[in-house]
C-alpha cells in the first residue's frame, strides 16, 4: 500500500515542493483537471456552505451560473435569495 503521507515528505524534502500545503495544492488541481466532475462536486459543496458566491461557484464547475442554477435545481438544492442581517454581513465581510 502507498504511504502517502511519506511520500508527500519525500517529494517535499527533494525541493520540488516547499510545503505540504503546496503539493496538496498541486495535486487537487491535477485531480481537478483529470476529473472535471469533482469541479462540480466541490463548487456545489462550496456554494451549499456559503464559502462562493452562486457566481463563484459557477465559474468553479465550468458552468454558467445558469446551468449552475438549473444544477442545483435539479439536486434539490435551494438558493438563499434572502437578505443578510447586520451581523451576518459584518461576519462575510470581516473573513474576505
Amino acid at each position: 500500500m502507498i504511504d502517502v503521507k511519506e511520500n508527500i515528505e519525500l517529494l517535499r524534502r527533494s525541493g520540488r515542493f516547499n510545503s505540504e500545503e503546496e503539493f496538496l495544492e498541486e495535486a487537487l488541481r491535477a485531480l481537478l483537471d483529470k476529473r472535471p466532475e469533482l469541479r462540480i462536486e466541490l463548487a456545489v459543496e462550496q456554494y451549499k456552505t456559503g464559502d462562493v458566491t452562486l457566481n463563484r461557484a459557477a465559474e468553479i464547475a465550468g458552468r454558467s451560473p445558469e446551468q449552475f442554477k438549473e444544477l442545483l435545481r435539479e439536486r434539490g438544492i435551494g438558493r438563499d435569495i434572502g437578505f443578510l442581517s447586520d451581523e451576518d454581513r459584518d461576519g462575510r465581510l470581516d473573513g474576505l
